[in-house]
């Protein structure tokens, strides 16, 4: 499936499952039920577009033209990874949410891992863009003042790893 049909298809399956889970009731399940999707909507449509950037430049980078591979490549297909593992979970749960053996619990929790590793993935999107506006065109490595290298690595540092562990550990 193409990303744009991926994240059309997780937008959709997201707003049906927030618009059931709003009205649920005041219970904080449900709360944070539609708000996991709440929030998948959201970092899914704004990740879309900087995986296609991504992707539109990333052969600039291989290795050579028989090795289509690089960081770049590698951060789209992990996204990726994490865009299907959602989309998957979407539909289970819109299929099953009314079930008496639905695991609310077990599904909330897989929703909240998984969103926080969207989360960060867009963050590396972004900082992958960055890289690349910031480079000379075809460059790879970053040529130039010390104080932006220094700025980088700082903020880069910011950035949660702990949630590509746990449930999330290898989904890529």
């Amino acid at each position: 499936m193409d990303l744009r049909t991926m994240t059309q298809s997780l937008v959709t399956l997201a707003e049906d499952n927030m618009a059931f889970f709003s009205g649920q009731g005041p219970g904080e399940t449900a709360r944070r039920l539609s708000g996991v999707f709440a929030g998948i909507r959201e970092q899914a449509l704004g990740l879309e577009p900087a995986l296609g950037r991504l992707l539109s430049v990333a052969h600039l980078f291989d290795l050579d033209a028989e090795t289509p591979a690089n960081g770049y490549r590698s951060l789209v297909h992990t996204a990726r990874c994490c865009l299907a593992h959602l989309l998957h979970k979407s539909r289970y749960v819109a299929s099953n949410r009314r079930s008496i053996f639905f695991r609310t619990s077990h599904n909330l929790a897989e929703l909240e891992a998984y969103l926080a590793a969207l989360t960060q993935l867009r963050a590396l999107a972004y900082y992958a863009q960055r890289l690349l506006a910031i480079n000379r065109p075809g460059k790879l490595f970053f040529e130039g003042d010390e104080g932006v290298t220094a700025d980088f690595l700082r903020e880069y540092v910011t950035l949660h790893k702990g949630c590509f562990y746990g449930r999330c550990l290898g989904f890529q």
